[in-house]
């Protein structure tokens, strides 16, 4: 099991943690294009694309490893000719499932915490750069969801 914890407030930097030992770290400082980390010596970069929801992994050549359709309710996660579906099982963006080939629940990705915004992932049968890439693009979208409503409540406010 994963889990993604800031490592101080209010910095967008978060410490990804498996099974009790760290294994990276990564910034969400850039949230509208991205995040970059490393895992076992590889460089990798999650790169979103502004308007349309969607969110490439890509590795320290620019190739794509993986990559999500827009990211709502329902959304797939495409990698090696396999597609991952996932589907909101909480509200407010808190729980989404991944769904087996039976289309049964096989995995879960769940933000906890609310102002810290820390997150954990138990995602069986997937690879790992898989796991992170996942739970990167659902903390990249609460940022970018609330970022969204920021502006929005400015703009209402007359700001």
């Amino acid at each position: 099991m994963l889990h993604a914890k800031r490592i101080r407030l209010p910095s967008q930097e978060y410490e990804l943690i498996e099974d009790g030992r760290a294994l990276t770290t990564f910034s969400l400082r850039g949230g509208r294009i991205g995040a970059r980390f490393t895992l076992h010596g590889a460089d990798y970069h999650v790169r979103a694309h502004r308007f349309s929801g969607v969110y490439e992994l890509l590795d320290a050549d620019g190739s794509v490893v993986a990559t999500t359709d827009r990211v709502s309710r329902r959304w797939n996660m495409t990698c090696s000719e396999r597609v991952v579906p996932f589907r909101r099982t909480a509200a407010a963006d808190r729980e989404y499932t991944m769904l087996g080939d039976d289309g049964e629940p096989a995995g879960t990705i769940r933000r906890t915490g609310h102002v810290r915004s820390e997150a954990t992932a138990d995602l069986p049968g997937l690879e790992l750069v898989l796991q992170v890439f996942a739970l990167v693009v659902v903390l990249l979208r609460r940022r970018r969801k609330r970022a969204a409503a920021a502006v929005r409540s400015t703009s209402l406010a007359g700001g």
